[in-house]
């Protein structure tokens, strides 16, 4: 499925509370660039996303995915504090998907210090902040980790949505999700 995994519909809309119409405007951008679906990603909050989607159900007869899910912020203490933000994925089987948004900004020295075994993925292609990110260490953390690399649009506006996007499957999501802490290298 071609699926972007990380868009901010209410603001793209400017809308706080979903409605058919606003919708109907989200359905018809994701299926203008050939979409079979989205992950809406508000900051916070997965309230949102969960509205959409029942509407997309409702009102749509299901012409899209909608996977509901938010960002957020992991913060860590220590001798390096900070934060990166983390999207989450609701998916079936009451799975959840987490990858690291946009890794590099908000700089971390040493990121893979604070990779566990929750953490399921790594965009490699953010187009809001592709100058921050370092493709060689995203690369090398995917691989020692075991962890997806995933492109995003992490869309503001309507016509970003799929600017860039994943083909990806569903059931790769979900299993991945469902891995034990274990079969994660941490370093």
């Amino acid at each position: 499925m071609k699926l972007d995994l990380h868009t901010h519909c209410r603001e793209a809309t400017a809308c706080p509370t979903p409605t058919p119409e606003i919708v109907g405007r989200i359905v018809s951008a994701v299926k203008a660039r050939g979409l079979d679906g989205i992950a809406v990603t508000e900051h916070y909050t997965h309230v949102y996303a969960y509205e959409v989607r029942d509407i997309v159900r409702d009102h749509f007869d299901n012409e899209i995915l909608i996977i509901p899910g938010k960002e957020t912020d992991r913060v860590f203490l220590g001798i390096e504090k900070g934060m990166f933000h983390l999207v989450e994925l609701h998916l079936p089987g009451d799975a959840i998907f987490r990858f690291i948004a946009h890794p590099g900004h908000p700089h971390i020295r040493d990121l893979g210090a604070h990779i566990d075994g929750s953490i399921h993925g790594l965009e490699l292609r953010n187009p809001g902040h592709d100058d921050d990110m370092d493709d060689e260490m995203i690369r090398r953390l995917a691989r020692e980790h075991d962890l997806m690399l995933l492109t995003n649009s992490d869309a503001h506006s309507l016509g970003d949505i799929g600017h860039y996007y994943n083909d990806i499957d569903i059931e790769e999501l979900c299993s991945r999700a469902k891995r034990s802490h274990s079969t994660h290298a941490v370093l």
